[in-house]
């Protein structure tokens, strides 16, 4: 498959707008021209992309995952610029600490705050855990935060402590009662995403589409008390680590377990083996600021 890069930019308008002429507009191109554009992309991979209606124009199945992934493209691309300029005025390079949606939700800043006496650049971006496991090996990234389904092999990899995922509901809601369900029961449920790009978002749809179904969100929200609020309101269930609904304790909602053993993870602080100084000093960091988080009752967290 070959892809252009206006084209996708096109086609993004495109799926924002709900109208190919809205998206002509934005893009300061002919009606004619987007229509061509969007017409060229769906012969040259052999899939129908949009819906065309009347009112306008929805992304099908295939129009989703291809403007899921354009973002992230353009994103990683914005990254790019982004290094490539601190590149061009900082006399070292700075140190990317990439982190999965559940440790970004811990209360972490103190920790790197600490680490900056010697100057560098500090930089931490929400990533995926095999992402962030492969930008270790190659170098992109000094330090993540990952879950223990990953194969961290060739790393200097430590143990975090218990992030288990649970399915969240509202207290009244029929699985409320449950102790524990199969993934499968979320499936026919009205779904509300924790960020539209995030990396736990990405994860489960995985797990979605690993058993043949889709997790069409509902509601998406890029906050977890805003999901929370959310869910408790009846607009919907959701999946999120166990710590992060503990830290909205406010909500009214029920936790149940899930069943299958990819929910019952650990988190894991990586790195490789020697390097500057600062990479295990984040790491040695990170693992004590883990600690100022009360784990729950009965658990018990590694030694440093």
């Amino acid at each position: 498959m070959r892809f252009d890069w206006t084209d996708l930019q096109v086609f993004l308008q495109v799926c924002d707008a709900g109208s190919m002429t809205a998206a002509a507009q934005r893009c300061h191109l002919t009606l004619a021209a987007v229509s061509a554009r969007i017409r060229a992309l769906e012969e040259a991979n052999e899939l129908v992309l949009l819906h065309r209606q009347a009112r306008g124009v929805t992304p099908t199945l295939a129009g989703e995952i291809l403007a899921r992934h354009a973002r992230l493209v353009f994103e990683q691309v914005q990254r790019l610029e982004r290094d490539l300029l601190l590149a061009r005025g900082a006399p070292v390079q700075p140190l990317v600490v990439l982190a999965n949606s559940s440790a970004l939700a811990r209360p972490l800043a103190p920790a790197l705050a600490d680490c900056a006496g010697d100057g560098r650049t500090v930089v931490v971006r929400e990533s995926a855990s095999e992402a962030t496991v492969q930008a270790l090996r190659s170098g992109a990234a000094e330090v993540g935060i990952v879950s223990d389904a990953v194969d961290t092999r060739g790393l200097l990899a430590r143990e975090l402590g218990p992030d288990p995922l649970v399915l969240v509901v509202a207290t009244g809601h029929a699985l409320a009662a449950c102790e524990s369900v199969p993934f499968a029961a979320v499936l026919g449920q009205p779904w509300v995403a924790w960020g539209e790009q995030s990396a736990l978002s990405a994860h489960l749809q995985l797990r979605a589409a690993a058993l043949g179904a889709r997790l069409p969100a509902r509601f998406t929200y890029p906050q977890a008390a805003g999901v929370l609020q959310l869910v408790a309101r009846g607009a919907g269930v959701t999946v999120l680590p166990q710590a992060v609904v503990d830290l909205h304790a406010g909500a009214a909602v029920a936790c149940v377990r899930l069943e299958e053993r990819w929910a019952q993870r650990r988190l894991l602080v990586c790195h490789r083996e020697g390097g500057p100084a600062l990479r295990a000093q984040v790491a040695d960091a990170l693992l004590r600021a883990w600690r100022l988080v009360a784990p729950p009752a009965g658990v018990q967290l590694p030694p440093v």
